[in-house]
């Protein structure tokens, strides 16, 4: 603490003698002991630093001693799948492909079921359907064309007041007898001609949409009929109500779709049961209702020659749509997808899907893609693909580049930490560890077939013996050199690397990664002890610390009562002096 005060006896400031005594005194005292803490921090942040970079070799050394072979923490077991006709057949590898070619041909893709309804669930047309109500409301009123032997005949049409039986009188009194126009029972519109002439219609004049709208695109012996047999069907209304324009209403009640439910109730809308469908992923199919066909559709999202399941509970949704009849699927209404057919490497194969794993072909780590049937058609006139597996090292390279960042990072942090003038200048320890890393990394693994040494893979060190302040302790990667390497013994390259990869044999990695664990265990190692200590250290100066500053405390305080008293002393000569004076 600091008082602050001038004498009051003497006027002499002494206080500024109190804060500069004390200053010398904690500059003497205390700022060595915070200087010493310091130090010993900047030990711990730097130990923290190389044992962060320790765990990073840790991982990248364990890419290639922890494997497991034929899974896809296999870094070796990695292949590259091309394809002779990929346009015909791909492919994708997992862990576990071996090399080599496959033959592939496609006699058949597999394809999705479709099941639709086989009548039309609207209402049927009469000739007392007004125009208004066909076409989803989409009907256009104007002048309508039809041609008899190439003779244009035209009529109006008003969508508000006419019926279909008042254009078809308008129709057999414009061709004056040439032609007949009617609806039938069935609810189509026809035309024919009576006296054999040919029938067209519609023109790019013409204002109104009937020819369209009523589909006029059948062609029959005498004329033209139309394919729209029902009136406008709303999709938005509900179900169960007259307003959708349903043949008959759908009952409330609930509906499966391979075994999912959905309810029907008194709101329902088709669009809006549609929309719950697609929704439902385990429904595994997707709905629509096809306006062009008036037909209520789903196509199952699965390929495979599966029947959907369609049943009803309490409700006639299937059997208002076509899709069933008396509580059976309706005949024709479910036209069944296709298995896919291949032959690889000469066996035969049928899979519900396009895409054949492992488990069908029984090649190991090999997904094969259908995409055409190789029949020899076209102008490529492909017949069979080859697919060839070949090693792929993009991970094995991605991982060798980590190991040699993580090592030379490692090399470098130590060298600067125990350099003279670095928060661990000398450190026996330290300099010891990164000597071994570098010897291990020069070493020899004998009887290992072309390769003994780290340099003859491509990854290159400094030789033995140099200084660990040598430039030369840092490694560096070739990949063609490693490319050539491999191109030439796979094995060898392996077992240098990691003999546990064969279980027989102690590669350069597994040797280092011994003496990394050895660093890194979290009691005996290096990094734990040499933590501690420093830990211990840093806690036994902040005590000191804490007793300096007490005791500096005490000595101001004293020397606060010192400079009191001397400066009563002082008053009391100066009154006795000015009393002799008078």
């Amino acid at each position: 603490m600091s008082i602050q005060f001038s004498g009051l006896g003497s006027g002499l400031d002494y206080s500024s003698w109190i804060e500069q005594l004390v200053a010398a005194k904690q500059a003497s005292t205390i700022t060595p002991l915070e200087n010493k803490k310091t130090e010993l921090e900047n030990q711990n942040s730097a130990l923290s630093t190389i044992k962060s970079s320790f765990s990073e070799l840790q991982s990248a050394l364990k890419a290639f001693t922890n494997i497991i072979t034929g899974t896809d923490n296999d870094i070796w077991g990695k292949t590259n799948v091309t394809s002779s006709a990929d346009s015909y057949v791909t492919a994708t590898s997992s862990s576990g492909l071996a090399t080599g070619g496959i033959k592939v041909s496609v006699e058949q893709l597999a394809t999705n079921t479709v099941a639709q309804g086989v009548l039309n669930p609207g209402k049927l047309i009469t000739a007392d359907t007004k125009y208004s109500e066909v076409g989803n409301n989409q009907a256009k009123d104007g002048t309508f064309s039809f041609y008899v032997d190439n003779k244009r005949y035209e009529i109006e049409i008003d969508k508000k007041t006419d019926t279909m039986g008042d254009i078809a009188n308008k129709i057999n009194e414009a061709a004056q007898g040439k032609v007949e126009a009617k609806v039938n029972d069935d609810g189509t519109f026809e035309i024919s001609a009576l006296n054999g002439e040919k029938i067209s219609v519609g023109a790019f004049s013409d204002t109104s949409n009937f020819a369209s709208i009523m589909k006029l695109t059948e062609q029959t012996d005498t004329g033209v009929k139309s394919a729209y047999v029902q009136t406008s069907f709303l999709t938005n209304k509900a179900l169960t109500s007259a307003e959708s324009g349903l043949s008959q209403p759908v009952t409330e009640g609930t509906i499966k779709i391979n075994g999912v439910e959905f309810e029907i109730g008194p709101k329902t809308a088709l669009q809006d049961l549609i929309n719950e469908i697609n929704s439902t992923e385990e429904a595994k199919v997707s709905a629509k209702y096809d306006t062009l066909t008036n037909k209520l559709v789903f196509t199952s999202t699965e390929t495979g020659e599966f029947n959907i399941s369609l049943e009803a509970e309490g409700t006639n949704f299937f059997d208002v749509f076509g899709l069933t009849k008396d509580g059976a699927l309706a005949e024709g209404s479910q036209t069944l997808g296709q298995n896919a057919i291949l032959t690889v490497n000469g066996n035969k194969i049928v899979s519900s899907s396009n895409t054949v794993t492992s488990e069908s072909t029984g090649i190991n780590g090999l997904t094969i893609n259908a995409l055409k049937v190789t029949d020899g058609s076209g102008e490529d006139k492909v017949s069979e693909v080859n697919l060839t597996a070949e090693s792929d090292l993009t991970d094995v390279k991605t991982a060798l580049k980590e190991f040699v960042d993580a090592y030379n990072t490692i090399t470098e942090q130590i060298s600067e930490a125990t350099a003279q003038d670095g928060y661990l200048e000398m450190d026996i320890n330290m300099r010891s560890i990164q000597n071994e890393l570098r010897n291990i990394t020069s070493s020899i693994v004998s009887d290992n077939g072309a390769f003994g040494m780290l340099s003859q893979i491509g990854i290159s060190t400094g030789e033995a013996g140099l200084s660990v302040d040598d430039s030369a302790t840092t490694l560096k990667f070739d990949e063609e050199a490693f490319d050539e390497a491999w191109a030439r013994d796979s094995q060898s390259v392996k077992n240098l690397i990691s003999g546990g990869y064969t279980g027989d044999k102690t590669g350069i990695f597994d040797q280092m990664l011994a003496k990394v664990d050895n660093a890194l265990d979290p009691t005996t190692g290096m990094f734990a002890v040499k933590s501690e200590s420093v830990s211990r250290l840093i806690s036994t100066q902040e005590d000191r610390i804490t007793r300096a500053y007490e005791s500096l405390d005490s000595y101001e305080s004293q020397l606060t009562k010192q400079f009191q008293y001397m400066d009563e002393m002082i008053s009391k000569l100066q009154q006795q002096y000015a009393s002799f004076l008078s």
